[in-house]
């Protein structure tokens, strides 16, 4: 019984990384989520100059900051963003935006790696944007950016919006 279990064990794991060089194999070759960092996102285009209560975001404090691929499309309230196009919101302690807490951030990947969910791969990080971990609890990310499906799962317009008040 105990080999065969340990055979099952065996053939799970295997079938487990089998599974996760698919996924990998449709990652984009230029932005490869392993090879991620945000070390640099304080000198992205900042879209908010002040924090802006979040309600997606456990009602926090965010700033949004765009990387170059993603700064035009968000500022026209675009609808389709291309491989490599970064966002990421640092969540602070308070109003006052001198703490961040840690960093939300979405990257548009290539064709194929999420289809249903318009190919975004979620993620947080420490505040220095280096130690990058992608969302274990993914589904929330997805079902919050579903609603926005007409500007690539971005809530660009809504942001826009607001900032104008």
């Amino acid at each position: 019984m105990a080999c065969s279990f340990k055979t099952m064990i065996t053939l799970f794991v295997a079938v487990l990384f089998c599974f996760v060089g698919v996924i990998t194999a449709q990652s984009s070759d230029l932005c490869p989520p392993e090879k991620l960092t945000f070390s640099e996102w304080e000198d992205w285009q900042q879209i908010t100059r002040k924090p802006v209560k979040s309600a997606a975001h456990g009602n926090d404090w965010v700033r949004i900051f765009v990387n170059k691929l993603a700064r035009n499309i968000y500022l026209k309230a675009g609808s389709l963003y291309p491989e490599c196009a970064a966002i990421v919101k640092p969540i602070y302690a308070g109003p006052e935006g001198l703490h961040v807490k840690k960093l939300t951030i979405m990257v548009k990947m290539a064709a194929g790696f999420d289809e249903n969910n318009g190919n975004w791969w979620y993620a947080s990080s420490d505040p220095s944007g280096t130690r990058v971990v992608p969302k274990v609890r993914r589904s929330e990310c997805i079902a919050c950016h579903e609603q926005a499906v007409d500007t690539d799962y971005l809530f660009s317009e809504d942001v826009l919006e607001a900032l104008k008040e």
